[in-house]
């Protein structure tokens, strides 16, 4: 009779909490890093890893709710990463550039020059971007490819027993990305694309244009699936979760006395633009979320932005360490404060019964 007691008390505990969602924003290397230090943070005050029901990830959030999704705890990433232990899932420069990345950039940056070079000579009195345009067949798709992303992530899952199906996920997983000919924002692991491998999915999500060439499934071209949306939290709500909580990792650098963006060079004011792009994005889109669901509770999670380090180049390596423990540090003392209204709505409904 206990057992039975017990069985229909989690029954009903089940059936009688909201439905809950994580939305995990793309930011590069450094992004995902922050990410898995913030949900670590997260865990430990929840004391319980896991328990939503759906995940959405977009570009390096994908990776990591890819992770999640399998059950895999914030937790357990956090210790591989930050110890540099050797498991499948750490997540290494290996993991985003193959050997020969740099020596297939160097050629692509010289068929740019090239490109642009055969075109300035027959045109020496037109503008820069009319010369671009006519050299636009010659240029070449991106810098870098995601064939090394692809497999890293395909050969992990299969090393530590995950899935590389959604369908054979014990929790929903969404990845949105773009597809750049129909410009349309497509969702990976619903409709005619859930019988895509996750590994693929990730890989076309994760598709920085320019950066990147798009990633080509079964015919069609996709970029990342921040252009033009950031977080996606839509998706979550329209799977009928009653909460859900973004986590974003880039808000625009704020970091007075230091050097100023101008002198730091072009790569530099790129990502700063990119931070601001997505963080208005963001904002308007949960704006209008909160009005469009009015029956679901948004919560976001970010960096504060009176103190945002830029760390480094969000696809960068040297400084990911940093913004692993970053994430973890600076969403711990969040959550001890502003966090509050978010713990109380999730501590109930996370928490595991006592058996």
């Amino acid at each position: 009779m206990e057992m039975l007691r017990r069985a229909i008390t989690y029954w009903r505990a089940r059936r009688d909490r909201p439905r809950l969602a994580l939305a995990l924003a793309g930011g590069g290397v450094i992004g995902g890093m922050y990410e898995v230090g913030a949900l670590t943070a997260l865990e430990e005050r929840l004391a319980s890893p896991g328990g939503f029901d759906v995940y959405v990830g977009c570009s390096a959030g994908s990776v990591v709710a890819s992770l999640l999704a399998n059950g895999v705890p914030a937790s357990e990433v956090y210790r591989i990463l930050d110890q540099d232990l050797a498991d499948p899932l750490n997540f290494r420069r290996g993991a985003v550039y193959s050997s020969d990345a740099f020596r297939h950039a160097a050629g692509r940056f010289g068929r740019l020059v090239w490109a642009v070079g055969k075109n300035a000579l027959t045109g020496l009195r037109g503008s820069v971007p009319d010369m671009l345009a006519r050299a636009e067949r010659d240029l070449p798709a991106g810098l870098f490819d995601l064939a090394a992303l692809e497999r890293f992530m395909r050969e992990a899952f299969a090393k530590r027993g995950l899935a590389n199906d959604f369908a054979a996920l014990p929790r929903t997983l969404l990845v949105p990305a773009v597809d750049i000919e129909q410009a349309r924002r497509v969702v990976f692991g619903q409709g005619e694309l859930a019988g895509v491998p996750i590994s693929q999915a990730i890989a076309a999500s994760s598709s920085i244009p320019g950066f990147f060439e798009p990633y080509a499934i079964d015919g069609r071209d996709y970029v990342d699936g921040g252009v033009g949306f950031c977080g996606h939290a839509d998706l979550a709500a329209e799977t009928g979760a009653r909460v859900v909580v973004v986590v974003n990792p880039l808000v625009p650098n704020h970091e007075p006395g230091v050097v100023p963006l101008r002198s730091r060079g072009l790569y530099s004011i790129l990502e700063q633009a990119g931070r601001i792009y997505s963080q208005n994005l963001l904002q308007l889109g949960l704006a209008a979320m909160r009005v469009k669901y009015a029956r679901t509770e948004f919560f976001l999670i970010q960096p504060p932005r009176a103190d945002a380090p830029m760390l480094g180049p969000s696809m960068g390596f040297e400084a990911s360490h940093a913004a692993l423990r970053y994430g973890y540090e600076s969403t711990k003392e969040w959550l001890a404060g502003h966090g509050e209204p978010l713990l109380r709505r999730l501590v109930p409904s996370i928490r595991p019964l006592a058996v």
